[in-house]
């Protein structure tokens, strides 16, 4: 959840600093950020920066450095940017 007087700055952080840093760290690594459209908070807005990788072995390296990279976030933001992760694994694909 952030806060919309600085979604702009956050957005260029998210831009600049954590999506480019794991996707050097983790090979193939998808990253994508989206905008969660059901929930509606007045003065905040939710954002869900998406995660995929093909290796398991992958997944040390993005929660050592996603949580580096989110201390980084509150150290800029404070309390104006909430954050939290979820693992999930895919279990079923419709084309």
């Amino acid at each position: 959840m952030i806060e919309n007087s600085i979604i702009p700055s956050w957005k260029k952080w998210m831009n600049r600093n954590y999506m480019p840093t794991m996707k050097d760290l983790v090979k193939n690594l998808r990253v994508e950020l989206y905008e969660v459209m059901a929930v509606i908070d007045e003065g905040n807005t939710n954002f869900s920066c998406q995660m995929q990788c093909s290796n398991p072995a992958d997944m040390d390296t993005i929660n050592k450095y996603n949580a580096i990279l989110i201390n980084n976030a509150k150290g800029e933001f404070g309390d104006k940017c909430l954050t939290f992760s979820s693992i999930l694994k895919e279990v079923s694909t419709i084309a």
